[in-house]
């Protein structure tokens, strides 16, 4: 493109030139050029020619005839000037032809030129036709300004924005050059899964009331961050299961919590995609958590968070609940003697003095322990019921005085909470002998009176030392070699293994399944480390791809054919007369009937509307494996 130039053509090995040089000068506002052409000739060699009338220059088809002057001399002599006149495209483009046209009539050389000429294709500069726009990226519900570089001062400018499926006009034919523009906030609508759109201003240029094109730029729309989903509230509800349900409190490892997240919810536009609670040691990615055991007690914190289409995610909402702390009831201490009816402690008393330390979980005073003793010959099997009540710490006595002196009597005490029972044997020995040998001389006792044939009994209150050591501490060594602290003990009875096995034992791993360590899994890379959910609900990215088959078609009605449809009517004008009075149905006194065209044969075409049914209900499924149960427990000392 160029606003000037020029272009030459020759005769006689280039010794007369007839040049064209041309200049373009825009009118903007009428979207035209003048283009002003002047032809010279250049020659070298000296030539007498007179002055020609007819002489042409053609721009853009049009011919226009000019005069040149008389020339007797070599140089550059300017021949004549034509200006011409010429309309853009509508977009301010424009090509044209031009040539030019000098009658020589001369004989050079023998040669003999009727005349020169020259031509060109031109392009010419472009008129801006419209004026062009640009505006910075910004933020929803902030302003970003769009600058308009005018075409013309006259022009004014209509500015229109396209989001998504919305429009709308910032500014009508504005003589500025700079527009303010804030985007709604409501734009985010149209971009529900994401956080970023391009939109389209438009710039459409006037000349008072013409339109004469438009121009547009992008900007980049962005969401801002305070445009996140919301949580009403995450509330707690109680599963008592065990816990009576009066109580009104959560137990720990008797209770369970469901965790509801309410009036998840959306911001302009967008969908809740997925949830997340968490708190307590449990998870879950559905609205709604039920717990399995609470393992801890105190203050328990849950924590739950949605995440929407655009992957923004949600102010957290949180709920505590209070739980109070439980352990199944234990011994702390506990020994049987023989005793006389005061209570005394006489190894030849037919009675039993008791001393049993315990202690259980009050549950806020909500729990009550229930207290038993029972005691049987070493020999027999069924228990008698002393039916003496103890507390902690304070010598209790029984056995009414019916303790045989010559037998050996297993003790059982027991505690019963609301949850769980447990008990604890003793042994009460024989009355205290140096030696007895039983009669019939096959068995032989120490400390005791001798029971059993063909057995060497020691006083269950005496030592057996073996190599200077007490047998007991061998036991005992042995045992703790066997089960550590920190060791873990199942089993189908409910006893505590301190009876058994001494030391501190604590009730372990209520509701969950062990699992090996694993410190490549970030999962089991702890040791008493939580995690999973007795139940899953699927999100939709969880589901298996998979497809709805819907069956329909478009029906088209049978053809009825041509037709008529007469209407009542009687004659306005007697008989013979073309005029008519058109009566409504069932008006006596019309003439006839008059049939209306007819519309020829014809369908009628219904297209099938409809939704593939919806299924399923959301629910969470059982993530359970096969299980079956047993008591834990886990030595702490």
């Amino acid at each position: 493109m160029a606003s000037s130039g020029s272009f030459s053509g020759s005769i006689h090995s280039g010794h007369y030139v007839l040049r064209v040089d041309w200049t373009q000068t825009k009118n903007v506002s009428a979207n035209t050029s003048t283009i002003t052409a002047k032809a010279y000739l250049v020659n070298d060699w000296s030539l007498s020619i007179n002055a020609r009338s007819d002489n042409k220059v053609t721009i853009d088809g049009t011919a226009q005839t000019y005069a040149s002057p008389a020339i007797s001399s070599t140089g550059t002599h300017l021949l004549g000037t034509v200006t011409q006149t010429v309309s853009h495209a509508s977009d301010g483009s424009k090509s044209l032809d031009m040539s030019a046209v000098f009658y020589i009539r001369a004989t050079l050389s023998g040669t003999y030129y009727e005349s020169i000429t020259a031509s060109a294709n031109i392009t010419l500069d472009s008129i801006a036709r419209a004026s062009t726009v640009s505006a910075s990226n910004v933020a929803m519900g902030s302003a970003t300004t769009i600058a308009i570089s005018r075409a013309s001062s006259s022009f004014t400018h209509t500015l229109t924005y396209t989001f998504g499926n919305t429009t709308g006009t910032i500014a009508t034919k504005t003589t500025a050059i700079s527009v303010s523009w804030t985007p709604s906030l409501t734009l985010a609508n149209q971009i529900p899964k994401a956080v970023t759109g391009t939109c389209t201003i438009t710039c459409t240029t006037y000349n008072g009331n013409t339109s004469i094109g438009s121009k547009t730029c992008t900007l980049t729309l962005t969401v801002p961050s305070s445009v996140k989903p919301t949580i009403t509230s995450l509330t707690a509800a109680r599963v008592d299961g065990a816990v009576p349900s009066t109580w009104g409190i959560y137990v720990q490892t008797k209770s369970k919590a469901t965790l509801t997240i309410n009036g998840a919810a959306g911001s302009y536009g967008s969908t809740i995609s997925s949830y997340s609670i968490t708190g307590g040691g449990y998870t879950s990615t559905a609205s709604s958590l039920t717990t399995g055991f609470l393992n801890t007690s105190g203050t328990v914190t849950f924590t739950a968070t949605v995440t929407d289409s655009r992957g923004r995610v949600s102010a957290a909402a949180t709920v505590s609940i209070s739980v109070v702390a439980y352990s199944p009831p234990s011994f702390a201490s506990y020994l049987s003697q023989r005793c006389l009816s005061t209570g005394t402690v006489d190894d030849d008393g037919t009675y039993i003095r008791g001393l049993v330390s315990y202690s259980y979980a009050s549950c806020s005073s909500k729990n009550t322990i229930t207290r038993a003793t029972y005691y049987k010959k070493a020999s027999d099997t069924a228990w008698t019921n002393a039916s003496t009540a103890f507390s902690s710490g304070t010598a209790f006595t029984f056995g009414g005085g019916k303790i045989s002196t010559e037998t050996s009597y297993d003790i059982k005490y027991t505690l019963t909470d609301a949850f769980t029972t447990i008990a604890i044997q003793d042994i009460v020995s024989t009355a205290a002998v140096v030696m007895d040998f039983k009669r019939g001389g096959k068995g032989v006792a120490v400390g005791k009176v001798s029971e059993v044939d063909n057995a060497f009994e020691v006083a269950e209150d005496w030592d057996v030392r073996v190599y200077g050591k007490l047998l007991k501490d061998y036991i005992q060594s042995f045992i703790k070699t066997m089960y550590p602290v920190g060791s873990i003990y199942m089993s189908v009875n409910a006893t505590n293994p301190s009876t058994y096995f001494g030391g501190t034992w604590v009730a372990w791993g209520a509701g969950r399944v062990p699992v090996g360590i694993n410190t490549s899994d970030s999962n089991f890379n702890t040791v008493e480390k939580t995690g999973g959910a007795a139940t899953v609900t699927l999100t939709t990215a969880q589901m298996p791809a998979h497809t709805h088959t819907f069956t329909g078609s478009s029906a088209t009605t049978s053809s009825k054919g041509a037709h008529t449809h007469n209407i009542g009517r009687d004659t306005d004008g007697g008989s013979g007369s073309s005029r008519y009075t058109v009566h409504s149905a069932g008006v006596s006194g019309a003439g006839g009937t008059s049939p209306t065209s007819s519309a020829g044969a014809h369908t009628h075409t219904v297209t099938a509307n409809g939704t593939n049914a919806n299924t399923g209900g959301g629910g969470a499924h059982s993530n359970l494996q096969p299980y079956i149960v047993c008591y834990m427990w886990k030595r702490t000392a």
